[in-house]
Order: structure tokens, then C-alpha cells, then sequence
């Protein structure tokens, strides 16, 4: 016989075989003796109580089952014994107990005139509530901007989940409203609220639909001046002209021109905590500036106020215009950097003179 009739005689075989262990323990089921019993997971759970599940064969024969349940290795419970009449196929089983504690074991036990039989014990375990999952920091938004509140609801049910964003706005003493629609979560619980043409800072909360609802941690999303920074030479050689514009009118808020240093290099880490050392890395890794000029904003129109000053510029670097405001509805704001290139010094220019 070849190798390759052999590898046709062995399927068959195999196929037999398995007929025949599928057969067999069919028959068995359907052979009257010990029964055969499943322990399985806790439904309807308030509270302390709960209902336990499992699943029984009874191998033809009448048999009682219940469940004992507590701390282990003891079971200080049990529940009332109920019958079940005989059968080949497994019987779903169940049972309402009270007193039912996180860290509890419970286990199904099954009896007939053939023997005892016990399931494998489960432990059981308390579904974390449902809670909110957002970010830790958000960037300020520039009014008029579009701020954008993702994140995540955990714990049991949190699919398909209805939830709403709510708001008070500045300075936070109106009670909360819902802004636009309902959402669904995702089948994650992932979900993703979008406020368009944010005018003033804002404090954000999410909520479950229904009763009893959940609320997410307050989100403060604080809005910022919209701040343009332009230049332009002034006529004479080695003087610009820095002027621009803020948005809303602030007539009188201090503008600051900031020269941008560079950020430093990161140091070896000296913490053993990876979250204490990458905060450490990053703000390092963050550029500073260095105020060089200030001026005021002095003209105004309804819907902006502009800047503007003529300076020799002290240092080559990238520059921005800083706004500051004192505390209100809008935060202080920076514009876009734009690159300045140092004028000659004056002792050059009596150096060459001389």
C-alpha cells in the first residue's frame, strides 16, 4: 500500500473514531447513574443578592439539586433542595439567594439514587460600576474655536449606553444644562461630544440618560483671546514695525513680545517612576519665552482691538505677542511666532565710524 493510501485510510478512521467517542458519550448520558453537573455564573445580582445558574444531567434518573454558597472552604449557606425529574439531555438550573458577598464561592451539588455529584466552584465577583474615563488636561480653546470632549464609559452596560454633555458656562453659577443632543456609546463604550463656536470658558459634564444617573468627573474648558502677531520694517534700517490684532476687543490689555528660548536637553532620569520621569522629560522638552518688549492695546473696533509698536530687535529668534488678562470669561492668549532678525548694534556702528 502507498503513503498516499494510507493518508486516505486515515480520515475515515479518525472520523470513526470520533463518532464513536460522540456515540458513547451519548449513550452514557443516556445510562442511568451519577449525575453530571455544571457550575455557572450569577445574574440579576442587587445588592447582596442575586440568582445562581448552573446546569444538570440527570442520566435518566430523578434527582434534587441545590447550591451552598459563602466563604470558602466552609459555605455557610445553602439553598432549599428542589427536584427534577429524569433525563438523557442537561436540565438549566437556578437559584434566587441572598447574603451573596464579593469574595463568596458557591457551587451546584446534584443527587440521585446513584451518587452525589458537585460542580466546580466559581467565585463571585462584583462588576465594577459604571464610570467616566476622560482626559486629565485639556489645551485652551481660542474663541470661536471648536472644543472636542472624547472619552470612555466603563463598568457593566456601558455599550449602547445613552448619554448627554452638560454645561454652565463662566463664572459657573447657573446649573448645569444639556448642550445639543443625546449620544449612544459605542460597543466599547467610546464616545465623542462636539461644541462648535466656543465663546466663553465653559465647565463640562457628562450624564447617563435615566434614572439614577452617572456623572462624569467637571471638564474646564477655558477659552482663550485670539491673538495675530505681524511684522513689517519701519523705514529705517534695523527697526521693524510689530502690530496685531485681538479678538474680542480688549482695549488696555497688556501685550508682551516674548523672544522663544529654546527648550533644554533632557537630563538622565532620576525617578524610578516611568509617569514622574516622562512628565519631567516633557517639560523640559517645552520652549520658554522671555519677555522683551510691552506695549498696550489701544484701538478697537466691535469685534477686535489692535496693537502696535517699532522696536530694534534685540536677538535673532522666533517672537509671539502675549495678551494678558485678568481672570473672566476668556483667559490670556498668544499668537502664531514669527521670525526676527537682530539689527546691527550700536557699537558697530561706532566702531566703523571710528
Amino acid at each position: 500500500m502507498s503513503f498516499m493510501d494510507k493518508r486516505k485510510l486515515a480520515v475515515p478512521v479518525a472520523a470513526l473514531a470520533s463518532l464513536a467517542l460522540v456515540g458513547s458519550a451519548l449513550a452514557a448520558k443516556s445510562t442511568p447513574g451519577r449525575p453530571t453537573v455544571k457550575t455557572g455564573g450569577v445574574t440579576h445580582v442587587v445588592g447582596t443578592s442575586g440568582t445562581l445558574n448552573g446546569s444538570v444531567t440527570t442520566r435518566t434518573l430523578p434527582t434534587s439539586y441545590y447550591f451552598k454558597y459563602g466563604p470558602p472552604p466552609g459555605y455557610a449557606s445553602q439553598t432549599t433542595p428542589v427536584n427534577i425529574p429524569g433525563s438523557a439531555a442537561p436540565t438549566k438550573v437556578s437559584a434566587t439567594v441572598t447574603n451573596l458577598l464579593p469574595g463568596d464561592h458557591y457551587v451546584l451539588v446534584a443527587s440521585n439514587s446513584a451518587g452525589v455529584a458537585e460542580g466546580k466552584p466559581v467565585t463571585f465577583t462584583v462588576k465594577k460600576k459604571s464610570s467616566f474615563v476622560l482626559p486629565k488636561s485639556f489645551e485652551a480653546t481660542v474663541v470661536g474655536g471648536r472644543f472636542v470632549l472624547s472619552g470612555t464609559l466603563t463598568g457593566a452596560d456601558n455599550n449602547d449606553r445613552q448619554i448627554v454633555l452638560e454645561e454652565t458656562p463662566y463664572p459657573y453659577r447657573l446649573p448645569y444644562a444639556d448642550v445639543g443632543s443625546i449620544i449612544t456609546t459605542s460597543a466599547s463604550g467610546s464616545f465623542s461630544f462636539s461644541v462648535p463656536d466656543l465663546r466663553t470658558s465653559t465647565k463640562f459634564r457628562v450624564a447617563t440618560v435615566g434614572s439614577a444617573p452617572i456623572y462624569s468627573d467637571i471638564v474646564p474648558a477655558l477659552v482663550e483671546v485670539d491673538v495675530t502677531l505681524k511684522v513689517r520694517t519701519a523705514g529705517r534700517k534695523g527697526l521693524v514695525r510689530l502690530y496685531g490684532t485681538v479678538a474680542p476687543a480688549e482695549v488696555g490689555a497688556h501685550v508682551l513680545i516674548q523672544l522663544e528660548r529654546p527648550p533644554k536637553q533632557p537630563k538622565a532620569p532620576t525617578s524610578s517612576k516611568p509617569e514622574k520621569t516622562e512628565k519631567a522629560t516633557e517639560k523640559e522638552r517645552t520652549p520658554s519665552f522671555a519677555t522683551k518688549f510691552t506695549t498696550i492695546v489701544k484701538h478697537a473696533t466691535r469685534s477686535i482691538s489692535r496693537f502696535s509698536l517699532v522696536l530694534t530687535v534685540p536677538q535673532s529668534g522666533e517672537y509671539r505677542a502675549f495678551v494678558e488678562l485678568a481672570p473672566g470669561p476668556l483667559i490670556s492668549g498668544h499668537s502664531q511666532t514669527v521670525a526676527l532678525h537682530a539689527g546691527p548694534s550700536t557699537k558697530k556702528k561706532r566702531k566703523k565710524n571710528g
